[in-house]
């Protein structure tokens, strides 16, 4: 298992997450579409949420939005040693201090953790079909938790703490998060990601017709953003 990477503003992918042979239809589309590409424990995609959060309503106008499962380290695999540890919270550390986003580093008093980024990505893809208008707002939440609050987001009591919360049916819920189908069907997210180039989060991207133009391929500040948005519509 190769080495998780969150250096210079981005969560670098591994290699070979999954099969990018696999086919994922992508349609063009009439209207300008703002595609986030980002998984719920990346830290990096944490430090940008509230910038994306502001640019996605300065031009809730003129940019749809759609959220794209990144799969940063589905199935884990890192060792809970030390090591790890002193790596990871060396990540978020850079995060708070060029985001200032709040972060529970009692997280690494934690006696055991598997990373795998799977289980809440999945949790996530679920929302979207059975409360597409909360899958955001789920997702933002689920970062809250992981890294704010230093809730373990891959514990089953957790989402339905995060489905109480937000008013989403966990029964409904449940049943879908379990299933063999919602297992494979994340993976079509992780996919898209890897067929577009992706290759690391945050990512975000102005779909106009069939082209694909960058926003940003990592952390940016918000005004960084704008300026970036208003020329890729005016183009």
């Amino acid at each position: 298992m190769s080495e998780l990477k969150c250096e210079d503003g981005v969560c670098e992918v591994p290699s070979q997450t999954t099969n990018p042979s696999a086919t994922i239809i992508q349609n063009p589309i009439d209207k300008p579409k703002l595609l986030y590409f980002g998984d719920p424990m990346c830290s990096w995609c944490w430090g940008v949420a509230n910038h994306l959060d502001a640019l996605i309503e300065e031009f809730s106008d003129k940019l749809s939005f759609e959220l794209v499962l990144g799969g940063l380290r589905p199935g884990g695999g890192e060792e809970w040693n030390e090591e790890f540890r002193n790596m990871l919270r060396t990540h978020w550390e850079h995060v708070h201090e060029a985001s200032g986003q709040p972060f529970d580093y009692s997280f690494f008093e934690r006696d055991a953790f598997e990373y795998d980024t799977e289980p809440p990505a999945r949790a996530v893809r679920v929302v979207r079909d059975i409360a597409p208008d909360k899958e955001w707002e789920f997702y933002k939440l689920l970062q809250e938790m992981f890294y704010a609050e230093n809730q373990n987001i891959l514990d089953p009591v957790v989402l339905e703490r995060a489905c109480t919360e937000l008013e989403i049916d966990y029964l409904a819920f449940e049943p879908l998060f379990e299933s063999e189908g919602y297992k494979r069907l994340v993976y079509q997210d992780f996919i898209r990601s890897q067929q577009l180039g992706v290759r690391g989060f945050p990512a975000i991207v102005i779909q106009k017709g069939e082209e694909y133009i960058a926003v940003t391929m990592g952390y940016s500040d918000l005004e960084t953003m704008k300026q970036r948005t208003v020329q890729i519509l005016a183009d």
